[in-house]
C-alpha cells in the first residue's frame, strides 16, 4: 500500500493524501460499483454506504461509478485520493445543472443524514451533480466515528434497520457496438466515460455523434489496453471500458 505526489500535490483537495491503487478497495455493494476504487477504511465505509443509500433513496445506479483515478484533468482531484465518486457520470455532465428538484432533495435529504461526511459537487461554483466525496480532512476524528456509526448499523444500510429495503435494480441491456458514423446516447456515454477516465488524451466534444475524433481516442484506447485496434467499440472495449 502506498501513497504519491501527483501533478506537484501530496494531498487532493479535500485534504487527503494522493495514493497508488494499491490503497484502494472495490466493495461492489451493487450493479455497476465494480468499477468504483475507493479508498480502503473508514472512507470506503463511508462512501460505499453513501452509494447504497443513493440507489435505494435518490434514484437506480444505471452507469458504471467512477472512484479512484490515477490520472486526471484536475491536478488535486479527490479522486487521485481516491475520496470521491461520480454517479451515473452521463446523466450530470460537469459544469451543468441539470438534476430536477425534486432528486436534488433527495439529495440534501441524504447530506444531512451523513451529516457532512459527503460532499456533493454541485455545491462548487462549476456544478459537478454527479461528484460526491469525503467531507472531512484525512486524520479528522469526526471520519471514523461516523464510519463506526454505519457499521454499527445507522441508517440500516450495513444491518437490518429502519430503511427500506433496495428496489431490484432495473434490467440493463447490453451496450450496442458503436463506430465511425453512430450516433445517440451511447455515444455519448461513451464520450464523456473517454473524457472523464482518460483526460490526459481523450478531451472530446461530448456531442454524441462517433466521428473521426472520438474514433481516434477509442483507437488510443485501444492500442494502450491491449485490444485489437479498429475503432470499434464492441464486447471487448466496453469491458475494458468497465462496462457490460
Amino acid at each position: 500500500m502506498s501513497f504519491r505526489k501527483a501533478y506537484g500535490y501530496t494531498h487532493s483537495e479535500n485534504g487527503w493524501r494522493m495514493c497508488n491503487r494499491d490503497e484502494c478497495v472495490v466493495a461492489n455493494p451493487l450493479p455497476h460499483t465494480n468499477t468504483a476504487p475507493i479508498r480502503a477504511g473508514d472512507a470506503a465505509t463511508i462512501l460505499n454506504a453513501w452509494i447504497i443509500w443513493y440507489h435505494r433513496n435518490v434514484e437506480p445506479l444505471t452507469s458504471p461509478v467512477w472512484g479512484w483515478s490515477n490520472e486526471n484533468a484536475v491536478g488535486n482531484s479527490n479522486h487521485l485520493s481516491g475520496t470521491a465518486v461520480d454517479i451515473n457520470a452521463p446523466k450530470y455532465p460537469w459544469g451543468l445543472r441539470s438534476m430536477p428538484a425534486a432528486r436534488i432533495a433527495k439529495v440534501r435529504e441524504g447530506l444531512r443524514l451523513f451529516e457532512g461526511s459527503v460532499f456533493w459537487g454541485a455545491d462548487w461554483g462549476r456544478a459537478d451533480e454527479m461528484h460526491y466525496q469525503i467531507g472531512w480532512r484525512e486524520g479528522d476524528p469526526r471520519v471514523a466515528v461516523f464510519a463506526a456509526k454505519l457499521n454499527g448499523g445507522h441508517l440500516g444500510i450495513y444491518t437490518p434497520g429502519p430503511a427500506a429495503p433496495a428496489p431490484a435494480p432495473a434490467p440493463t441491456a447490453s451496450r450496442p457496438t458503436i463506430s465511425r458514423g453512430s450516433t445517440g446516447d451511447h455515444v455519448r456515454y461513451l464520450q464523456t466515460l473517454l473524457n472523464r477516465a482518460y483526460p490526459l488524451y481523450s478531451r472530446l466534444v461530448v456531442d454524441s455523434d462517433f466521428g473521426p475524433a472520438t474514433e481516434s481516442v477509442v483507437r488510443e484506447f485501444q492500442r494502450r489496453a491491449g485490444l485489437v485496434v479498429d475503432g470499434v467499440v464492441g464486447p471487448a472495449t466496453w469491458r475494458r471500458l468497465g462496462v457490460s
